[in-house]
């Protein structure tokens, strides 16, 4: 077996934990593969996995070997698909990174119909709430929420996101429509500490604009844990539309004063390359279109 076919059998084996996983996608008995990853290791002189009669583990070396292998195989594929032109069929991995919120409420529900129309690709959906450094994690696209930060990076802007008041419909009922807005919230906002709405919330309306401060005894840092407490009548939140829109269409949640909202988020696509890998451009044409977004 050649190298980059190694290489190639060795991260499938480290992102399945198995080589008779790895080595079924290649073609392999569980044996063979284990033999063709011993020789890679041979070849360069290092210990990549670690067996047990359980799972893999991969080494300080092998984590090394892995994320250069991951790299290297990303190019092998785009020269193959720049050879072949935009005929061909993608084929390999693709890398999307994005918040978890937006991963669970707006990326998941389209991932199957992505992978069933091109199935030689594979996502590798990678949520999270953290900044992270796109070239060090073999990231091919982001999927931002909010302000932008890295002017490094390419991007396009998708759309905007509304931020709506929502509560328990019971908590919803009881509060005076008649009192000015600050008034209706007093006390009554669970307050998502993670965001920077945590100290001020800043809201649109029929009457111009108004800043009021959260008040209350409940704060959570997830916004998971934010629209639980909302839901258990705990209180107002200021979440994204995105993230409140099915508990809405649903009756776990109603809007409260829904002729104001929060600051729209912007939603952008950014990317590492200078041009937009192929294989990205088909998920953002297979994703865009479906995005519930409130502006486009």
């Amino acid at each position: 077996m050649d190298r980059l076919s190694a290489l190639r059998l060795f991260v499938r084996a480290v992102e399945s934990g198995s080589f008779s996983r790895a080595g079924r996608d290649a073609g392999l008995s569980q044996s063979a593969a284990s033999r063709a990853i011993a020789g890679l290791e041979a070849e360069l002189g290092a210990r990549l996995l670690l067996r047990t009669t359980r799972r893999l583990s991969v080494t300080e070396a092998g984590q090394r070997v892995y994320e250069q292998a991951l790299r290297l195989l990303e190019e092998d594929a785009a020269l193959v698909e720049a050879a072949a032109g935009a005929d061909r069929e993608p084929i390999g991995r693709l890398r999307v990174s994005t918040s978890v919120a937006f991963a669970t409420a707006e990326v998941a529900p389209h991932v199957d119909g992505f992978l069933r129309e091109w199935p030689r690709l594979r996502l590798d959906l990678a949520a999270t709430d953290a900044r992270i450094d796109a070239v060090a994690e073999g990231v091919d696209l982001i999927l931002r929420l909010g302000p932008l930060t890295d002017s490094s990076l390419t991007g396009r802007r998708l759309g905007t996101y509304e931020r709506w008041l929502v509560a328990a419909p019971e908590v919803a009922k009881s509060i005076d429509t008649d009192a000015p807005l600050a008034e209706r919230l007093r006390e009554r906002c669970v307050v998502f500490s993670g965001t920077s709405l945590a100290q001020k919330w800043r809201l649109e309306g029929p009457d111009g604009g108004i800043e009021l401060e959260p008040s209350g005894p409940l704060s959570a840092s997830a916004g998971a844990v934010v629209l639980g407490l909302a839901e258990a009548g705990a209180g107002v939140a200021l979440m994204p539309s995105f993230a409140v829109r099915d508990a809405v269409a649903d009756g776990r949640l109603a809007r409260v004063a829904p002729e104001w909202s929060g600051p729209a988020m912007p939603l952008t696509a950014l990317w590492t390359h200078r041009d937009l890998p192929r294989k990205a451009r088909l998920f953002l044409d297979h994703l865009t279109p479906r995005l519930r977004l409130d502006q486009r």
